[in-house]
This record gives structure tokens, C-alpha cells and sequence, in this order.
């Protein structure tokens, strides 16, 4: 973007350049939807009774406005490996910084956010036992191979 001056020794006012007004508005981005209907490998049945169990399950920690969050991505890995959905309770603190919340953990604890509602965060950890699995099956494959 450029600023341009029109004065100086060389100004003309009858040759101004004429700057056209925008006459229309570019489009809104659409982003992908943050919770699927169904989520990845499960039915709809499936997704729904995750989501119950996580609204009556205990928070994993409450998460407040204006708080710092350090230990949360590490506390959410922990309690993965026992439990399968878990609860953040992030009362007052608004509902879109929820969502940012839940959109970091989905990229830095691997989990799959299955609910918002009532500033509560249900996470699932996913589908992890197949992945296991198929990754022990592909590493006895290769030392068996070697």
C-alpha cells in the first residue's frame, strides 16, 4: 500500500488522480467447523453418549480469565492415559477464548473436542488403541523382516 502526496512544485489540481471508492465488501472466510456431528471413527449413537459422559464426568481443572495456563496441555496427556473423555471447566471465561482453548489442546495434546456448550470443554482422546496397535504390529514386521 501506497501513500501518495499531491503537493509540491510539480502539483497539478486539475489532473488528480482519482482514487474509486470500494463499492463492494470482499467475502468472510469460511473456516472448517471446530466439533463435528459425529466424531472421526465413532457413529452418531457413539458421539452422543461421549458427550453425556463427559458433561457428567468431574472437571479435569477449571480454567479462569486472565489465568496462565502452563500446565494444562501436560495435565490433559496425563489424565488420557487412564480416562478416555475428559472436562475442562472454563467458566467466565468466554466462550470464543473456550474455543481457542480447545483448538490449541486439539493441535498440542492430540484430542478431539466433541463439545462446547455452557463454557464447558469435552475432549475425547480419539481413536488411540488402534493406532497402537498397528503401530507395534508395523515395528515386530520390520524387526522380524531385518
Amino acid at each position: 500500500m501506497f501513500v501518495f502526496t499531491l503537493r509540491g512544485r510539480n502539483y497539478d489540481p486539475q489532473n488528480q488522480p482519482v482514487i474509486p471508492l470500494m463499492l463492494w465488501k470482499p467475502y468472510a472466510p469460511i473456516y472448517p467447523k471446530l466439533v463435528k456431528n459425529i466424531a472421526d471413527g465413532l457413529t452418531f449413537e457413539e458421539t452422543k453418549e461421549m458427550r453425556n459422559r463427559g458433561l457428567h464426568s468431574p472437571a479435569l481443572m477449571k480454567l479462569t480469565r486472565n489465568g496462565v495456563y502452563v500446565n494444562v496441555v501436560a495435565r490433559v496427556r496425563e489424565a488420557f492415559e487412564t480416562e478416555e473423555v475428559i472436562r475442562l471447566d472454563c467458566t467466565h471465561v468466554g466462550m470464543s477464548d473456550c474455543k481457542r482453548i480447545g483448538v490449541k489442546l486439539r493441535d498440542l495434546a492430540p484430542c478431539v473436542p466433541i463439545l462446547f456448550k455452557d463454557e464447558q470443554i469435552i475432549l475425547w482422546r480419539g481413536k488411540r488403541d488402534q493406532e497402537r496397535n498397528s503401530d507395534i504390529s508395523d515395528a515386530n514386521a520390520k524387526s522380524s523382516g531385518a
